[in-house]
């Protein structure tokens, strides 16, 4: 049903918004490069359930004169762009987290910035298990990505709080640089893993060979009531 793929969207655009100040606010009290790692991932949560939205929106339109088929390959458009942009965000934090390693820089407020990127981390992650869920039962690309870049930013939180906790346990300026390190890698593969799978929606990849054998021995079952059919895809 579009209007619940449109609705989901819209409730997604509205969480990444009120967590991206979050994220935001725990960095300006803390100066963490981690924190800031995960609030970048969260610029990047803004612009792609934004990006996710309009697909929707746009693929809910009914075939019309030149696009007899529908709009749906909207949605992986949206899912392919998200995935480039999760995969440059990963790249950016990455570069930050070398810089800060470079040059390490004393913390303030690490326990109140550590909460505050908990709280963060629980709503995405009841958010991310909604968003495929749903996603899930109206087959849509565009929210599986969202759902899917969701659960990266908890898991990039659950790194920064682990890492954070670290370095006020031992003191090592070096545990905050080295946790939005290892967040910006992981956040860089999320973003491959997404991108390679939408573009092979667009392309209209061939099926596994034993998927595609299923499917015409359940075509060929009901060959009475078909007249024929060709190019499966």
């Amino acid at each position: 049903v579009p209007h619940v793929r449109v609705r989901a969207a819209l409730l997604s655009v509205a969480v990444s918004l009120g967590l991206l100040g979050l994220k935001f606010g725990a960095y300006l009290l803390t100066g963490s490069a981690a924190i800031l790692s995960d609030a970048a991932e969260s610029v990047v949560n803004v612009i792609a359930a934004n990006i996710a939205l309009v697909s929707l929106v746009v693929a809910s339109r009914p075939p019309d004169e030149g696009h007899q088929y529908g709009h749906g390959k909207a949605e992986y458009v949206s899912s392919a762009t998200e995935g480039a942009l999760i995969l440059a965000a990963g790249i950016v934090v990455v570069a930050n987290a070398a810089r800060r390693f470079i040059r390490p820089l004393p913390l303030a407020y690490l326990p109140a910035g550590v909460a505050l990127v908990a709280v963060a981390a629980a709503v995405n992650f009841l958010v991310a298990r909604w968003l495929l869920r749903i996603s899930r039962e109206q087959d849509s690309a565009a929210l599986e990505a969202d759902a899917r870049h969701l659960f990266a930013d908890v898991v990039t939180s659950i790194a920064v709080v682990v890492g954070l906790g670290l370095q006020l346990s031992t003191g090592a300026r070096w545990v905050d640089p080295l946790a939005g390190a290892l967040v910006g890698v992981h956040i860089a593969r999320m973003g491959w893993r997404v991108s390679r799978s939408s573009v092979a929606g667009l392309m209209d990849t061939r099926l596994p060979a034993d998927e595609e054998a299923r499917v015409r021995v359940i075509l060929a079952d009901h060959q009475n009531e078909i007249v024929e059919y060709h190019a499966l895809r």
